[in-house]
C-alpha cells in the first residue's frame, strides 16, 4: 500500500465513496483547497473502486480513466496504485489520443479539412499582404504555404497516424494542438464516440480540473449527459488555484451531480492558514481548517514589508532576508535550500540570477515558452551536453568519457577502431579543455565561441539551424527565431549557469505561476507591479491601491478581472509555506499599502524600512 492509500480518510473521502457506490449519481466535483491532499483523495477514490469493483471492470474489459495535468502527476498516481491494470492513468493529450487512435479514417478526414482551412488562411494573408510587408516576411509566409501544400499532398500516403509533439502531415504525426482540437470536436459531433467512451471507461476522473482545457471539459460533460446511467464523471480541483488562462476554472455541476468540499489543510501552520483564508474569503468563501492533530499543529510565522518604489529593490530585499534570519523565533530562514523567493515574472528572476540578456533573447519569440520550461531547442546542446562536460572536467574527469560516448560523433562504432581510439580520445580531451577555457573566460559573444569549439572539436552534433548561424551572422530579419538566434550568439556563456540553476529549481527563485503543487519551508512572496509589469496580474489593483481599467470595471460579475487572477495567484503563493511566510510589497504610497496589508494579513508582523536601517548584509 502507498502512504496515500493508507492515510486516514477524511469526511470528504467517505462522502466520495458513497457517491461512487450509487449508480444513480452521474457526476461530482471535489473542491480541495491548498494543502488539502487532493491527490490523496483522488488516489483513495481510485483504490476504493479497484477494491470494490475491480473484478467487474476486468470481466467487462473496462478501465477507470484518470486524466492528469502533468506527466509527473501521472507517474505518481500509477506508483500509488502499483500500476493496476484497472486504472488507465494518462495526461490529457495522451488520453485523447487513446480515444481517437483506432479511428484512422476520422483522423485523416479531420486533418484534411483542418489543413485545407489553414492553407486557405495562409494564402489569403499572402495575397492581401500590404506594401509595407517586408520581403523576409513574405518569403517566410510563402515557405509555410509550400510546407502546408506538401503535407496535404502526402496525407493520403500515410498508412497510420501517430501522436507527437508537433503536427507533420506528410509524416503522419498529429501534434498536441491538433489532438486537443480534433478529439473534442469528434466527441461532440459523432454520437458513436460517446457510446464507445462510456463502454470502455465507465468512470472518468479529471485531476486539476480548474486548469483543464475548456474543450476537454465540454466534451466529457457531453458524454456524461448523453450516456447517463452508463457513465460517471468526477472532477478534482480548486477554482481558486486556477493558474492558466486556458483552464476552465469553476466546474458548474450538471443536474444530479454532487459537490464535495474538502476544507482540511495538512500543510500550513496556523498563522499562514489565517492568511490564506483571508485571501480566499472574497473568492468562494471556503474556509480551510487544519487537518493535523492538535499536538502536531504549529503557529508558524507571517511577516510583511512595505518598501517605497524609489528604493534599491535588491538591497532592501537582501536586508529583509537578513532581518528574517536574525529575528525568527522558530529558527526559520536559516538555510538557502529551505527558502524560496517567488517573483511575478521570469525577467525578475533573470535579473537577480544573472541571465538577463539570455532572457531578452528569447522573450517575445515563439520559443519563449520553451525557454521558461528549459526545453528551447537552441539551448539543448548546452543544458544536455556542454555544461555537464565542463562540470565533469572541473570536478570528476572520469565522467567525461561516458558523456562523450553519448554526444560525440567521433566515438560512434563506425568511426572508431583499435588503431584510432587513442588519438580520437586525445583530440576530444583537447577539445574539452578548450571548451572549459572558453566558458571560464566568458564575455559577450562567448555563447557563439563555445558552440564553435564544440562543433569544430566534434564534442557534439549541432542542429543545422545553429550551424547556419555559426557560419555567419545573419542580416537583420523580421523572423523572431532568426532574431533570437542572433541575440543568443551575442550572449555571455556565463549566463547559462544561472539559467540552468533556475530551470532546474536549484536556485532560490521561482515564478509565482510555476510553484503550484510545490511546498517550501520558508517562502518570500515579492509583490512588485512596477518591476514585474505583467498585464494579467496587478497587486496594486488587488489591494485597492490602483483603480480598475474602464474595460475591467465594465465587466459583468461572472467575468474575471486582473483582481481575480491576482487573488488566486497570491493564494497559491502564500499557501506554499510550511513554516514561515514573508510578503514584500513595493508601493508608491507606503502608508496606503501598509493599511491594505494590515487588513489582508491578520496577525502578521510588520517590519518597516526604518527597522532595517541597522541591518548589515
Amino acid at each position: 500500500m502507498s502512504p496515500r492509500i493508507d492515510s486516514p480518510s477524511t469526511p470528504a473521502d467517505e462522502e466520495l465513496q458513497q457517491i461512487l457506490a450509487d449508480p444513480e449519481i452521474p457526476g461530482f466535483t471535489m473542491i480541495a483547497g491548498a494543502g488539502s491532499g487532493k491527490t490523496t483523495s483522488l488516489v483513495k477514490a481510485l483504490h476504493h473502486v479497484i477494491s470494490t469493483r475491480g473484478r467487474q471492470f476486468l470481466a467487462n474489459r473496462q478501465q477507470i480513466a484518470c486524466i492528469t495535468y502533468t506527466e509527473i502527476a501521472r507517474q505518481e498516481i500509477e506508483d500509488d496504485l502499483a500500476n493496476s491494470p484497472i486504472a488507465h492513468v494518462s495526461t490529457i493529450h495522451s488520453f485523447l489520443w487513446t480515444l481517437v487512435e483506432p479511428f484512422q479514417g476520422d483522423i485523416r478526414r479531420w486533418l484534411d479539412k483542418n489543413g485545407r482551412a489553414a492553407l486557405a488562411e495562409l494564402e489569403d494573408r499572402y495575397a492581401n499582404a500590404g506594401a509595407r510587408t517586408q520581403p523576409k516576411t513574405l518569403e517566410a509566409l510563402k515557405r509555410r504555404i509550400e510546407r502546408r501544400r506538401d503535407g496535404l499532398a502526402r496525407l493520403d500516403n500515410v498508412e497510420k497516424f501517430k501522436f507527437g509533439v508537433a503536427t507533420s502531415y506528410g509524416e503522419g504525426i498529429v501534434g498536441y494542438a491538433d489532438v486537443l482540437k480534433m478529439v473534442p470536436e469528434l466527441i461532440l459531433n459523432k454520437p458513436l464516440f460517446g457510446k464507445l467512451i462510456a463502454r470502455r471507461y465507465p468512470l472518468v476522473f479529471v485531476d486539476e480540473s480548474q486548469d483543464t482545457f475548456k474543450a476537454v471539459v465540454a466534451c466529457l460533460r457531453h458524454v456524461a449527459v448523453t450516456q447517463k446511467g452508463h457513465f460517471c464523471l468526477g472532477f478534482f480541483g480548486d477554482p481558486v488555484q486556477k493558474i492558466y488562462s486556458t483552464g476552465i476554472g469553476t466546474i458548474v455541476p450538471e443536474d444530479g451531480w454532487r459537490r464535495v468540499e474538502k476544507p482540511e489543510n495538512f500543510r500550513s501552520p496556523l498563522r499562514v492558514l489565517a492568511v490564506i483564508n483571508s485571501i480566499r474569503a472574497e473568492a468562494d468563501g471556503l474556509e480551510q481548517i487544519s487537518g493535523l492533530p492538535a499536538d502536531l499543529q504549529r503557529d508558524g510565522e507571517v511577516t510583511y514589508f512595505v518598501f517605497p518604489l524609489a528604493a534599491d529593490r535588491n538591497a532592501l530585499l537582501k536586508k529583509a532576508q537578513t532581518w528574517l534570519e536574525q529575528h525568527s523565533e522558530i529558527n526559520a530562514w536559516q538555510r538557502e535550500d529551505e527558502t524560496k523567493t517567488l517573483v511575478i515574472t521570469h525577467r525578475m528572476a533573470a535579473g537577480r540570477l544573472g541571465f538577463q540578456a539570455l532572457y531578452d533573447a528569447f522573450h517575445g519569440t515563439r520559443l519563449q515558452e520553451g525557454f521558461t520550461e528549459g526545453s528551447a531547442w537552441p539551448l539543448t546542446p548546452f543544458l544536455s551536453t556542454l555544461l555537464p562536460l565542463v562540470q565533469a572536467a572541473n570536478s570528476n574527469r572520469a565522467e567525461l568519457l561516458p558523456r562523450l560516448r553519448k554526444s560525440s560523433p567521433l566515438l560512434r562504432p563506425e568511426n572508431v577502431d583499435e588503431t584510432t581510439v587513442r588519438p580520437t580520445l586525445a583530440t576530444l580531451a583537447a577539445g574539452v579543455d578548450e571548451l572549459v577555457k572558453t566558458v571560464a573566460d566568458g564575455g559577450p559573444g562567448s555563447v557563439r565561441k563555445a558552440l564553435s569549439v564544440a562543433h569544430e572539436r566534434s564534442l557534439v552534433e549541432l542542429d543545422d539551424r545553429l550551424l547556419q548561424v555559426l557560419a555567419e551572422d545573419p542580416p537583420e530579419s523580421e523572423d523572431d527565431e532568426e532574431q533570437m538566434l542572433t541575440a543568443l550568439m551575442r550572449c555571455d556563456v556565463a549566463e547559462l549557469e544561472g539559467y540552468a540553476r533556475y530551470i532546474g529549481n536549484d536556485s532560490p527563485y521561482s515564478t509565482q505561476q510555476g510553484v503550484k503543487g510545490a511546498e517550501y519551508k520558508d517562502v518570500i512572496v515579492v509583490l512588485d507591479d512596477d518591476e514585474g509589469r505583467h498585464f494579467q496580474f496587478s497587486y496594486n489593483k488587488y489591494l485597492g491601491l490602483e483603480n480598475l481599467s474602464k474595460a475591467e470595471a465594465a465587466r459583468g460579475a461572472d467575468e474575471e478581472t486582473s483582481v481575480d487572477r491576482t487573488r488566486r495567484l497570491l493564494y497559491v503563493c502564500a499557501s506554499r509555506a510550511t513554516r514561515a511566510l514573508a510578503i514584500v510589497l513595493y508601493a508608491a504610497d507606503v502608508d496606503a499599502a501598509t493599511k491594505a496589508m494590515q487588513d489582508l494579513l491578520p496577525g502578521a508582523h510588520q517590519v518597516s524600512t526604518e527597522d532595517l536601517a541597522s541591518v548589515e548584509t
